[in-house]
């Protein structure tokens, strides 16, 4: 049998190279680092990626020709901070060596390095190996730390020469238990997208699943300043007075075991409000939440995960006990409220059960009575729009 013959691979022009693959986007980070001697080093990366669960491990690329990277490899661990889409001052400030750009860093990691507090992401790591590469290194980091910046929001990304940033029409939530409210979630994407697009807020949609209220996708994500880069996958338990929507139209029992469990819960007799909200939210169709400081921390301890002061079952007594006490503005309509946190609305299946619910966030509580009346009519077309969907498929 002949062997076959060696081919010689083709000399491929650099120039050409870099010009191809820039037509892939690659996102942004810059590695820094606490040299003995006290000054900061960094430089910006950009590709960096996850390598390794078990053991947790980062990567990234760079090339052997810098001053930087022999700093850098020296001082033994480093932070990566991934630049968030308002970075790309920050991505040159670096690029360049501007003189004040360690300003940008102005936080620290576990490590002692210059960490960008408003990054998208940061990631603490300790040097774990040093692969070559052909004329770059591969730079394995073992993660001691890691969490979302101040401010969170969509990643700054570098495609072909230029800045720009990802745009999400919608995100979901991956879990293996929750994948039949996902298939109706999936349906109704569309309308959740549109609705985002059309009133510039988040609009997610959600369902209960074995007594939580689980958050199965959301669009107009990044929207929210200072908030979480997405609530999906956010739970919270469905008791009284809390999504009054999910069993306004089910059976008095389970209206009564809404009402019983967040009365134990809350260690208060809320009954009759409880009862005017479920009628209250029958005859509207929709719940606006008013924009109160509960309202911010219901939102810390369950969808951003930011927590509060106190034990999860003792702030949770507490939320519940200010959403009591303020639940009366939920039996209120927009017309009637000064300024919105939330708005509400169920998608109805054809029995008439609420079998998703669609969310609007991301208020900033400065908005007009307009704007607001706008959001309502929106949200209720929408999930009327989104009940026929259901009833098609």
């Amino acid at each position: 049998m002949n062997k076959p013959t060696a081919i010689s691979p083709t000399a491929i022009n650099p120039s050409e190279y870099r010009r191809a693959l820039g037509h892939y986007p690659t996102g942004v980070a810059v590695v820094a680092a606490q040299e003995e001697r006290g000054e900061s080093v960094g430089m910006v990366i950009g590709s960096f990626t996850s390598v390794s669960l078990d053991p947790p491990l980062v990567g990234f690329l760079v090339g052997r020709d810098g001053s930087t990277w022999p700093r850098l490899k020296e001082v033994g661990k480093f932070c990566v901070s991934v630049l968030g889409a308002h970075h790309e001052d920050v991505c040159r400030a670096f690029a360049s060596k501007a003189p004040d750009r360690f300003t940008h860093a102005s936080a620290r990691s576990e490590t002692g390095s210059p960490r960008i507090p408003d990054a998208a992401l940061w990631v603490d790591c300790d040097l774990d190996a040093v692969i070559p590469a052909g004329d770059h290194d591969f730079v394995l980091g073992r993660v001691r730390d890691l969490g979302i910046g101040d401010d969170g929001g969509l990643p700054l990304l570098f495609l072909r020469g230029g800045y720009g940033a990802p745009r999400i029409a919608s995100l979901e939530a991956q879990a293996p238990g929750l994948t039949p409210v996902l298939r109706l979630a999936d349906l109704v994407r569309p309308e959740i997208e549109a609705v985002a697009r059309d009133l510039g807020l988040e609009c997610a949609v959600s369902a209960v699943v074995e007594g939580e209220v689980v958050i199965l996708a959301a669009a107009g994500v990044g929207t929210v300043s200072g908030a979480a880069s997405t609530h999906v996958g956010s739970t919270y338990p469905l008791v009284a007075p809390l999504s009054p929507w999910f069993v306004a139209w089910g059976s008095e029992a389970e209206q009564r075991r809404w009402i019983n469990e967040g009365m134990r819960l809350a260690g208060v007799d809320f009954q009759a409000l409880a009862w005017a909200q479920l009628e209250a939210t029958r005859r509207r169709g929709y719940v606006a939440i008013k924009h109160r400081p509960f309202a911010s921390r219901f939102q810390q301890l369950f969808l951003d995960r930011r927590g509060i002061e106190g034990g999860e079952g003792e702030a949770l007594t507490t939320i519940l006990l200010e959403a009591a006490e303020n639940a009366s503005d939920s039996l209120k309509d927009v017309d009637d409220l000064s300024v919105a946190a939330t708005m509400h609305a169920p998608i109805r299946d054809q029995s008439g059960r609420t079998v998703l619910g669609m969310d609007l966030i991301g208020f900033k509580g400065d908005e007009d009575s307009d704007f607001l009346r706008r959001c309502r009519d929106t949200l209720l077309r929408a999930t009327g729009r989104a009940a026929q969907l259901l009833s098609i498929d």
